[in-house]
Order: C-alpha cells, then sequence, then structure tokens
C-alpha cells in the first residue's frame, strides 16, 4: 500500500520528488513494476523539473513498444497499477508532510533489511573485516544536525569517538575518501596508468607481485566504477582486456565502465556531473554497491563541462559538493586531468583544484615508441598528504607483448631525471 502510494506522489507531486530525492533510491522499491513507474518518473523529472502527470500513461505506452521491454511487467503495470490511477491521482490530495514522513520510515526499514542482507552475505564469504567496516558506517537515513555546537570539539572529544582511520586500497597512498588528481599533456599515459590501478585493486590474487606497481601494494581489494568521458566503450574493454593475464576479477570487485560519449549518443541527452542532479545518481549507485569503493573520473575537462577553468568558484561549486558526497561514502577518488600549455607550470585550472586534493601527481612523458603501443613517463608528486617519506618518484614503461595482447609494465625508482 505505502509503494502505491510513494508512485502516486512521483507521477503527481514535483514538491514530492524535490522533497524525497536526497534519500531515494530505487532499490528501496520492491515491487519491479513499481520500479519501473518510479524510475520513469525520475526521468521526466530530471528532464523536465516537474511531476509527469497525466504524462505518465503516455511514457508507459512508448516504453512498452521496445521489444526488449518484459511482457510479464507490462501487464503488471497495465492490470494492477494504471487502472484507475489517473482517477486516483486526481481526486487523492495526499498530506504531503505525512506522505514524507511516510516514505522516509518506509525507506528506512529497506536500508536496514538491504542492509542485514550484505552484512551477511560478507560473513558467510569470509570477509569479516568489510563486514564489521560496513556496520561501523552505517547510518540510517535522513539522520542529521544542524546544530553547530555538536561540532565545535576538544582533542579529547575527538578522540573519543574513536573513528577508524581511512582504509589503505594501495599503500602507501590511496585510501578511502580522498582524492588524488593525476595530470599530464595528452597522450602521456594517465588513462593507461589509472585502468591499471583499477584493474589489479579488482583481482582475486591482489597480494601477488605482478599486482605491485613499483613500491605500490594492494591492501584491500575494492571494485572500480571507471567514469569515461574520453574514450567510448570499445576502447575501455580492449584497454581493460590486456590486463586480464594478472587474474580475474570476481563480480563484487569487477570493473564497471560508464562512458560519458556512449551515454549521449544512445539518449541525446548531454551528460555533465557538473549536474548537481547527475551527481545524485552515481552516489546512488555507489551506496547501492557498497563493494565498490574506488571511482575514476576521466577527464575533469570532459566530465565536468566547466565553463571557466581558472575560476574558483566553479571548483568549488561544481565538484567540490561531489567530492565531499564521495569522502562520505569513504570512496577513493582519482581525478584526472591535463597539464598546462607549459607542462613544467604544473597543473592546469584553478587554485581549488589543488587544495581540495589529498595527493597530486605530474606524469610527464619521458619518450616512447607509439607503434608499439607503449607509454614511458616519469611520475612525481606535486602535493602529498600521507605516506610520508615512503613515497618516491619513479619511471614507469608500459609495454605490450608482441601480439600486443598484454600489457606489462616495469618501474625504475633508479631512474635519472
Amino acid at each position: 500500500m505505502i509503494e502505491r502510494k510513494i508512485i502516486i506522489g512521483l507521477i503527481t507531486s514535483t514538491e514530492y520528488l524535490q522533497k524525497i530525492k536526497d534519500i531515494w533510491s530505487i532499490q528501496f522499491i520492491e515491487s519491479t513494476a513499481a520500479k519501473r513507474i518510479a524510475a520513469w518518473c525520475w526521468e521526466y523529472y530530471e528532464k523536465y523539473n516537474k511531476a509527469p502527470g497525466k504524462d505518465i500513461e503516455s511514457i508507459y505506452f512508448s516504453k512498452i513498444k521496445s521489444p526488449n521491454f518484459p511482457k510479464d511487467i507490462a501487464e503488471d503495470i497495465q492490470e494492477d497499477i494504471l487502472p484507475g490511477l489517473s482517477e486516483e491521482y486526481e481526486n487523492e490530495n495526499p498530506n504531503l508532510p505525512y506522505l514524507i514522513e511516510e516514505t522516509q520510515k518506509h525507506f528506512n526499514e529497506r536500508h536496514i533489511q538491504i542492509f542485514n542482507a550484505n552484512v551477511e552475505a560478507l560473513v558467510n564469504e569470509g570477509r569479516a573485516e568489510e563486514a564489521e567496516t560496513m556496520v561501523k558506517n552505517f547510518k540510517p537515513l535522513g539522520v542529521t544536525s544542524s546544530k553547530l555546537d555538536e561540532f565545535i570539539l576538544t582533542v579529547n572529544q575527538i578522540r573519543r569517538k574513536e573513528r577508524s582511520h581511512p582504509t589503505v586500497y594501495m599503500s602507501p597512498w590511496l585510501k578511502g575518501g580522498q582524492t588524488t588528481i593525476i595530470y599530464g599533456n595528452y597522450g602521456t599515459g594517465k588513462s593507461l596508468l589509472t585502468i591499471t590501478i583499477a584493474y589489479v585493486l579488482g583481482v582475486s590474487n591482489y597480494d601477488n607481485k605482478e599486482c605491485d606497481i613499483g613500491r605500490w601494494q594492494v591492501k584491500n581489494p575494492t571494485g572500480c566504477l571507471y567514469i569515461d568521458g574520453e574514450l567510448g566503450e570499445l576502447e575501455m574493454e580492449e584497454r581493460i582486456k590486456q590486463f586480464e593475464w594478472i587474474g580475474m576479477q570476481p563480480p563484487e570487485h569487477r570493473m564497471r565502465i560508464l562512458s560519458a560519449p556512449e551515454y549521449q549518443l544512445a539518449t541525446e541527452d548531454t551528460f555533465y556531473l557538473s549536474n548537481r542532479d547527475n551527481q545524485r545518481k552515481v552516489i546512488r549507485w555507489l551506496k547501492e554497491h557498497p563493494t565498490y569503493k574506488l571511482i575514476v573520473l576521466d577527464s575533469a575537462s570532459t566530465l565536468f563541462g566547466l565553463e571557466d577553468e581558472n575560476s574558483n568558484s566553479e571548483w568549488s561549486t561544481k565538484i567540490n559538493p561531489f567530492l565531499r558526497d564521495l569522502r562520505a561514502l569513504d570512496v577513493a577518488c582519482l581525478l584526472l586531468h591535463h597539464a598546462g600549455k607549459d607542462n613544467k607550470k604544473g597543473l592546469r585550472g584553478a587554485s581549488a583544484m589543488g587544495a581540495m586534493a589529498h595527493n597530486i601527481f605530474r606524469l610527464t612523458d619521458y619518450g616512447k615508441d607509439n607503434d608499439l603501443g607503449e607509454a614511458k613517463f616519469v611520475l612525481s608528486i606535486d602535493k602529498q598528504r600521507s605516506a610520508g617519506k615512503s613515497f618516491k618518484s619513479f619511471l614507469a614503461h608500459f609495454f605490450q607483448d608482441e601480439e600486443q595482447r598484454e600489457t606489462n609494465w616495469k618501474i625504475d625508482t633508479n631512474f635519472n631525471n
């Protein structure tokens, strides 16, 4: 009954959509048919900034024309949901505060059910430490505090909170909730390096020497969501295939790719992560997939579409809110960007970029043979908040085998710079 009321709210009330969007997740709806209608409502809202109203019936008839639309779901919607729905939402004058309260209550119940199922699954798989971390980080939906004085603390009060340190995914530098910027000129090897990091973090045999990138070692495996603004699905698949010799990734850590170019071609909808609604979609996906604690944004220029890269205001209002969301989820972020016209002058764009990052790595081309699919670069440090003296610049040489089926790498920390 509550899910039917939620669906009516989504169809009829723009205010309802606005009020619940921060706690909304499709996984909180149990009915498969209701999930479909809810997804259509949010698509409509994100495009037109209002509830669909009577347009929902036209949307339904348009959607079921697809040959891939499941017939059983179409029948469920037509027989159980659509009949009388227009009369119901015309005649009903819902108490919106009450409906929002009931929605939050229902979502919290579903949130706890899903959380318990995920913890139990981890325990059954022998991953007790991950389950313990998940329990420590669990929060009910919508629990916030607006009292500033609760956050003005003494050192002893901070200590008493006994919060766990960020999870180290790759020693000595890749940690949960932290942002790392990797930048260099076009074609230096930024994407190749980050795909390598993402792949070795997801393999089952992550503790083998083959997964080490010099002194960088995987300490806790995780899945990666790679948001690609440049390469496209076919090139991403080709590049990732080059690393399958290292080992296969289990389902819970298998790399996922969201290709902005493919999305835009298929939907004719411009995809920019500077759009707060798009940021919320990504955050919702990460919440629904708690074994994915790494996100790659490739690259800042293509994904965020900033009007003025040199504007601190642009970075602060369009990128920082998303990075704060990732930090709250303990998700590590690799943000790829380009160097200025003169690579020696460093990172291109506003000073706010450097302020928000925990680490900034610069890639400088060291000479390579493009015909052999090679990348050869020096990785140096512009900024580092962690790892201390254990972090050292190195020369990386990525190369393919004779059949060009595998990509491997060599790391040299004693190179001549």
